[in-house]
């Protein structure tokens, strides 16, 4: 009984004064990411056997939600890889940070960003835990599904870099201004996010 009111007082909103329950919120809030990584944790592992771990969507649910992120202003990159945050239980804001160097090519010339999100997606999937050469096949069928994915949306869209893909250097400021002027990002890149899905999808 008085273990019970003893948890009553610390506990109940009613019984902490403002301060109090100020500072147990705060306790309160800052443990949630640990539990929820830990929860994940025997999802991920599972993962990491090849496959989504926790419930997958279907692709058109996955797209929708890509091009809705898209559509409040991030980058393809942030936007792909968020889509698939809650089957690897990762924090979407963790995917976020992840995708955000991916973005147009990474300002170097590399692949669009939806491509690049896609490497990692097919990583989380179908990527080996072990050190480098501890799994070949393993390995091998990961770059293998890389390579049909390339090879597929090279297909459909002629070139896998930001760059060849908008016809601009959007880190450049007269690059960025012609996409913008051109509407490249409104009129192209929802085709490049809507097709890196559907084909990552179709890998499994």
């Amino acid at each position: 009984m008085e273990a019970k009111q003893v948890h009553d007082k610390t506990v109940s909103g009613r019984a902490l004064s403002q301060p109090g329950r100020r500072r147990f919120l705060a306790a309160a809030c800052s443990l949630a990411p640990s539990l929820a990584l830990a929860e994940s944790l025997p999802q991920l592992e599972r993962g990491g056997s090849g496959g989504p771990s926790v419930g997958s969507i279907p692709t058109e649910a996955r797209v929708d939600r890509a091009l809705r992120q898209f559509g409040m202003g991030f980058h393809c990159a942030q936007s792909v890889l968020e889509a698939y945050a809650a089957d690897f239980g990762l924090d979407p804001m963790v995917a976020r940070r992840m995708a955000n160097a991916l973005a147009g090519g990474s300002g170097v010339g590399g692949e669009c960003g939806a491509v690049a999100s896609g490497y990692l997606v097919l990583g989380l999937r179908h990527g080996s835990t072990t050190p480098a050469y501890g799994d070949v096949d393993k390995e091998a069928a990961l770059f293998g599904r890389i390579s049909r994915f390339v090879d597929e949306f090279k297909k459909r869209h002629g070139a896998i870099t930001c760059r060849e893909l908008l016809g601009v250097d959007v880190f450049t400021k007269e690059g960025l201004e012609e996409a913008r002027r051109k509407d490249l990002f409104t009129n192209r890149c929802p085709n490049y996010i809507r097709d890196a899905i559907t084909i990552v999808d179709s890998l499994d």
